[in-house]
Formats: C-alpha cells, structure tokens, sequence
C-alpha cells in the first residue's frame, strides 16, 4: 500500500514537472517570437475563451479533432495504427456531400442521418483495404494507411475539379449541399451546432464500450498479446478489421459533420490536417477516449487564440503548431521515462 502512494506521488509530482516545463519552453517561444510571454498567453487565452462567441468557436473547433482522434484510438487497442484518418476525412466529406447535393428524402432528420451514414460508409471503405492488406498479406499498415491519404487527397482534387465541380463557382468545390441537410446552427452569430454533441456523444460511448462490453475487452487483449487472445479464443483477425473500419468511420464522419455543420460543399484544402492532427492527440491521449476530449480541447484553444495572438502582436499564428509540437515532444519523453523505469 505505501508503494502504491509512492509511486501515485511520484506520477504527480512528474505530471506537475511536464507541465512546467511545457509552460516554460512555450513562454521562451513566445518571447523569442518578440512578444511578453504573459501577454502572449493572455492573447491567446482571450482569443479563445475571451466571450461566448469565441468559446464557441474553440468548442466548434474541437469535433472534427476529437474524432480524428478517435479513429486512431480504436484500430490503436487492438494493436493496429491507423495513420489514413485525413484521407478517410475527405472521402467522408465527399460522401456527405454528394448526397448532400443530389438527392432530396423530403425530411431534414433523414436527409442528414443518410448523409451521415454515407460519410462513415466512405470512410470505413476506405480504412478496409490497409487491412485486408495488414491482415491477408501482412503488409504494414503504417505505409499502406500513410499513401492512402495522399491517393485520397488527388482523387478528391480530380472529383471537386472535373466531375462534380459547381459550374457556378470560379474555385474547385463541389455545388453546395441542400438547405435541408444542413445542421442547424444553435446560436445566431455562430457556426456552433449539434455536431459538438455528437462528437462527445461518441466519445461517451466508445468509453463505455472498452470498459463495460466483452467486445471492448476483447479488442484490449488483442492489442495487448494477441497471441493469448487467439488462444483464449478471440477471433484476433476479426477484431483488427473491425477497429479499423470503426476507426475509418470515424474519420468519415469528421468530414460529414464538417460538411453539414459548417462549410456545406467541399473545396480544394478542405482539410488543414485535421487527421495528422488527431493523431497527435490521440499520442498525447495514449488512446483514452476521455482524455482525447481534453487534449483536443487544448489544441483548440491553441489553434483559436493563435490567431489573436497575430493580430495584437508581432508573433504569427502558425506558433500554434510550434506550440503542438513541444507538448507532443515532452509528452513523448515524459512516457518514455515512465516506461523506463517500469511505473507503467
């Protein structure tokens, strides 16, 4: 027992020193970049949470980030690792708009529900053929997920420029989606919707199922030894395709709510990395679905305030990814001496 106090006080008192020093090194970016480092905080914490509007913002900012992590998440318990999330992102959007702006069901509920359905189905496809792959011809899903979003990206590009591009429009988009399949927007002056809760919403569940179904357990065991699993009965090759395509509906259904929610079409860099960045996220989280809403939530912030900070100083709003970066770095060597030391 005092072991265990011993060692709970130990992962404080390093969960306190991370902290620290991630403050410190941020506050040295900040001031390096020509700007008071508790100035610079300040203009970011109030260009992110400085109203309700910016709240909002930040909040509406958070779901394609929460579930691009998420797709990463659920392949990562089984042992596989979904790097395809921004591809899978984009064919989901596509998929959302496509139905978006060619077929009408008479009902705004189910209009947006199929869209929705149809942005999972693309972006489950799309996770499907990396694992077959991994799981027929061992070939490895690191590579095959990697290229995938890159081949993702250029078949969009075609589709939005040639096929299926708004001959209305000067830019490469697609036409725009029906009123009908809009998600509404919850306060005038906003872009914040119901897409918010949907996100959290799945989060909540996929907490649930790890900790509370057979399934979830038997998608940890695989992860954990798959060998005991198999031998323990786990359909072990079942349950790796099954994570990825979770993970790629996942993916998926970021772009569909991107679509419904906020920009109704989709258009060349629809994406500013929303996958790669759920990723990082999903690192940080060391896979907990819980934990990914408070890390995406800080990247938020980041990403929102950065561009206030720009505005009022001389510092430019891409610090937000600088900023990332060093988090990703100390959090990685803060597991690394964890781990080191056998306290995990």
């Amino acid at each position: 027992m005092q072991a265990a106090r011993t060692l709970s006080l130990r992962k404080l008192l390093l969960s306190l020193l991370l902290v620290v020093c991630i403050l410190s090194v941020w506050a040295l970016i900040i001031w390096f970049g020509g700007e008071s480092p508790f100035k610079g905080f300040s203009f970011i914490i109030e260009g992110s949470l400085g109203n309700h509007y910016q709240l909002l913002s930040t909040l509406n900012k958070m779901v394609p980030l929460i579930l691009a992590a998420a797709a990463v998440a659920v392949p990562a318990w089984t042992g596989m690792w979904n790097i395809g999330g921004e591809g899978q992102l984009l064919l989901g959007a596509f998929g959302a708009a496509l139905v978006g702006f060619s077929i009408d069901f008479g009902a705004g509920i189910v209009n947006i529900v199929v869209a929705l359905l149809v942005s999972a189905a693309f972006g489950m496809a799309w996770a499907a053929w990396p694992a077959i792959f991994k799981i027929k011809l061992r070939m490895d899903e690191v590579v095959t997920t990697l290229m995938g979003n890159y081949i993702a990206a250029q078949l969009i590009a075609y589709l939005i420029n040639k096929p299926f591009r708004d001959p209305r429009s000067p830019l490469a988009q697609t036409p725009y989606i029906k009123s009908s399949y809009v998600i509404p927007y919850l306060f005038e002056g906003s872009q914040f919707s119901a897409t918010f809760f949907i996100a959290i919403g799945i989060v909540l569940v996929l907490f649930v199922f790890r900790k509370k179904f057979i399934m979830g357990y038997e998608f940890e065991i695989t992860g954990s030894n798959s060998v005991f699993a198999e031998l323990s009965g786990v359909k072990v090759k079942k349950i790796k395709l099954l994570s990825m395509l979770i993970g790629g509906a996942l993916a998926g259904l970021a772009g569909g709510l991107l679509v419904l929610g906020m920009t109704q079409r989709v258009m060349q860099s629809f994406s500013p990395g929303y996958g790669f960045t759920g990723l990082l996220i999903c690192l940080l989280a060391f896979n907990d679905p819980l934990i990914i809403i408070g890390i995406a939530f800080l990247f938020s912030v980041l990403q929102t305030g950065s561009v206030n900070l720009q505005l009022f100083s001389s510092v430019p709003a891409e610090i937000s990814g600088v900023l990332q970066a060093v988090m990703v770095l100390f959090v990685a060597a803060f597991k690394t001496f964890i781990v080191g030391r056998g306290d995990n």
